[in-house]
């Protein structure tokens, strides 16, 4: 399952060059809400070194996609040849589905430090 936190960097581990067959492809995400299977999609480059073993991409939350909800999506990761193209439908072939969980970041919780005065009066 992968993990992307909310308006931040998410690095996501993926192995899809294992089911790749075209030479230089793009990267097509494709994530659907589990809920209000809401759709939102983006392409993201292949950053990875160990290229052969896995695949490594960088999710920015507000820039590469907005997600609409926190909670759980269904992911696919697409080929393709086309760099801007966001339709999975005209995409070359499905490498990879999964499941991915969007965390709302922590928000400490308010605290009041108050004196309190207690006033008697006769």
């Amino acid at each position: 399952m992968l993990k992307i936190q909310r308006n931040q960097s998410s690095t996501l581990i993926v192995t899809v060059t294992e089911l790749q067959t075209l030479t230089a492809p793009y990267w097509l995400f494709e994530f659907i809400h589990e809920q209000s299977f809401e759709v939102v999609t983006c392409i993201l480059e292949n950053i990875s070194t160990g290229i052969p073993r896995y695949d490594e991409f960088v999710l920015e939350d507000g820039v590469d996609l907005v997600f609409p909800y926190a909670g759980y999506y269904t992911y696919r990761i697409w080929e393709q040849e086309s760099d801007t193209n966001l339709d999975p439908i005209q995409a070359h072939a499905l490498c990879e589905e999964g499941r991915a969980e969007v965390i709302e970041e922590s928000v400490a919780p308010n605290e009041y430090d108050t004196e309190i005065i207690h006033t008697i009066y006769e």
